[in-house]
C-alpha cells in the first residue's frame, strides 16, 4: 500500500505540474486577451462619445432646420393669405368695373347697330343706287 499510496502522490504531483504548465500560458493568453478587450473598450468609448456628440450636433441642425421650414412655411401661409385677399379685391374690382362699362357699351353697340342699319337703309334709297352705278361705271372705263 505504501507504494500504491508514493504512486498516487506521484501521479498526482505530475498532474499537478502538467495543470501548471498548460494553465500557465492558457491564462496569460487570456489575460492578454482582456488586456486587447480593454483598449478595444476604450477605443470604442471614445468612439463612441464622438458619434454621440455627432448626433447630438446633426439633431441641433435639423432642429435649425425644422424650425426655418416652419417659418418659412408660415411666411408663405402668411402670403397666400395676403394674395387671396387681394385676388378678392381684384375680382370684385373686375365685377364692377364690368358692371359699370357693360351697360354703356351695349348701349353703345345698339347705337351703333341702329346707326348701322339707318345708314345700310338710307344707302339702299335712291342715292344708294346712284352711287352703286357711278361706281360701275367708273370701273368699266
Amino acid at each position: 500500500m505504501a507504494i500504491a499510496l508514493q504512486i498516487a502522490l506521484f501521479l498526482a504531483s505530475v498532474s499537478v505540474v502538467v495543470l501548471v504548465a498548460v494553465l500557465t500560458p492558457a491564462l496569460l493568453g487570456l489575460r492578454k486577451q482582456f488586456a486587447n478587450a480593454a483598449y478595444a473598450l476604450a477605443e470604442l468609448n471614445t468612439v463612441v462619445k464622438l458619434l454621440a456628440q455627432d448626433s447630438r450636433t446633426m439633431v441641433q441642425n435639423v432642429n435649425r432646420l425644422t424650425t426655418r421650414a416652419q417659418q418659412q412655411i408660415d411666411e408663405v401661409d402668411q402670403m397666400l393669405q395676403v394674395l387671396r385677399v387681394w385676388l378678392g379685391r381684384a375680382d370684385r374690382l373686375v365685377h364692377q368695373a364690368g358692371d359699370l362699362i357693360e351697360g354703356p357699351i351695349f348701349t353703345g353697340a345698339r347705337i351703333l347697330n341702329g346707326l348701322g342699319t339707318l345708314l345700310q337703309a338710307w344707302l339702299t334709297k335712291d342715292g344708294g343706287t346712284s352711287h352703286n352705278s357711278s361706281l360701275t361705271s367708273k370701273t368699266r372705263n
